[in-house]
This record gives C-alpha cells, structure tokens and sequence, in this order.
C-alpha cells in the first residue's frame, strides 16, 4: 500500500512540474477554436491506449509466442559488457524502488506528459508529433523484431532476481521476459527526449530530458535490457523522430500548394 501510494505521489508531482511553464509554449489560438480540436484527439487518443493493451495481447498470441526465427540470448549474454553491469555497482533500496517507478511508468507517462503540457499550449500538431514519433509509429516498426528475435530480459538469462519484483510466473513469466531487442522503452523516452528539447519552456525541457534518461537508465540499472537493446531503442527513437518531421514537412508542402491552388482559382473567377 505504502509504494502504491508513493507510486500515485510521484506520478501526479512530476505532471504538476512538467505543466508549470506551459505558457512559455503556448499559442495564440483562441480556446474556443482549439477546443474541439485538442477534445476531440484526446479523446481518440484515449480510446486507442484503452485498448492498446488488448491489441498487444492479441499480437502476443498470433505472432510472439510462437517459435522464433533466431534465439539471441547466447549471443547477447556472450559480449563483454553488454550486460550493463556497470550501471549496478550501486544498488542501494531507496534508489532501487524509485527506478522501479521509473521504469514501470515510463513507458506511457513520459508520452501521457507531453500530449497534456500540448493540449495546455493549444497546439494539436505537437500532440500528433508526440503521439507519432513514440508509440504510434515504433509499434509496427519493432513488432517485427520481436517476432524474428527471441531475446529475454538480462535478469532471466543470466539467472538473477527480477529487478522489478514482478513475482512472475508460467505464461506470464514467459511472456513478460522476452521481446527485448530494441528496447521500447528507450525509443519511446529517446524520441519523447528530443521532442522535449525544442520547447521553450526551460522546467518542461530539462525535467523531461531528466525523466527520459532515467527511464533508459532504468531499463539497464534493473536487468531489463541489454546494452545493444539500449543502442537499437536510440536508433530506433530517433529515426521516428526524423521520420514524424518528414512527414509533416510533406503536409505542409501539400496544404501550401492546395492553397495555392484555391487562390488562383478565386483570382482566375474574378478576373
């Protein structure tokens, strides 16, 4: 009861802080245009994480619990280093429960905190990058991964207690411990980390910067995710990030040129 609480504590304080300086990004449309805009996509966007899960489940039993093409786990327990050991040389209690909240939240608060803080700004385009650049588009690039590679997380492998404490067993042990490469946690923090450095509001960008490193660093300082799980999340991360910005420049190209059009067709009727 005492860390479900402080677990409550923890994740309504850090969405307090995030929202402070909201209106350092804050545009100038009027609320009463913007509403049913931001409403109506956080609506879509709540209905669509209700059930996310269900669709994960789905995807487990059709493609992930059946047979794997290659099995990493040897390969990936034999490079020096990859382990992450390095970051475990301090484990004291204290520490460990807070980067069990880090790591248990941080998969949806880093991306929950940054659609909020935009609907807050007035700024529907941020929400669709952020939702975009993270879970939207990672989802069916990495599924792919996890269908090819078996690899289970480091604690399992190596035969260790779970850092989480999950009290894992049977099919749920099974299932929880694989599909680790790349780690989705790190993409989705590494791609919410540099969204969160193009906005102006200084507590919002380094607090931000601060919860997604630690969410990387979780995945390494509780045996979650090897190392190279580590490199292929950044990757991962940032590609998405590159390819969010593409495609808005698309859009934006082809809402010029329709503009465009509809102008000349208003000029070419009054002459």
């Amino acid at each position: 009861m005492g860390n479900w609480m402080l677990n409550i504590s923890l994740t309504f304080g850090l969405m307090i802080i995030l929202l402070i300086d909201y209106k350092k990004d804050q545009t100038e449309m009027e609320w009463r245009k913007f509403l049913p805009m931001g409403i109506g996509l956080i609506v879509i966007l709540g209905i669509c994480f209700l059930n996310g899960s269900a669709f994960w489940d789905w995807v487990l039993q059709s493609f992930l619990n059946n047979s794997h093409i290659w099995n990493l786990n040897a390969l990936f327990n034999s490079i020096p280093f990859n382990d992450g050991a390095i970051f475990r040389l301090y484990q004291p209690e204290a520490l460990t429960i807070f980067m069990r909240w880090i790591y248990h939240y941080g998969f949806v608060l880093s991306w929950a905190a940054a659609v909020t803080r935009s609907f807050f700004t007035k700024n529907v385009g941020k929400m669709v990058r952020y939702t975009l650049s993270s879970h939207l588009l990672q989802l069916p690039i990495i599924t792919p991964f996890y269908v090819m590679f078996l690899l289970q997380e480091v604690w399992y492998v190596k035969g260790h207690p779970d850092g989480m404490a999950r009290g894992l067993t049977g099919d749920d042990l099974l299932t929880t411990v694989q599909n680790c490469f790349p780690s989705m946690h790190t993409s989705v923090s590494f791609a919410i980390l540099l969204l969160a450095l193009r906005e102006k509001g200084p507590i919002f960008k380094w607090t931000m910067v601060s919860y997604c490193t630690l969410v990387i660093f979780s995945t390494l300082y509780l045996e979650i995710h090897w190392i190279i799980d580590l490199l292929g999340g950044l990757l991962l991360g940032y590609g998405t990030v590159k390819l969010v910005d593409w495609i808005f420049v698309l859009y934006a190209k082809r809402k010029h040129s329709r503009s465009n059009v509809k102008t000349k067709a208003v000029l070419s009727e009054r002459s």
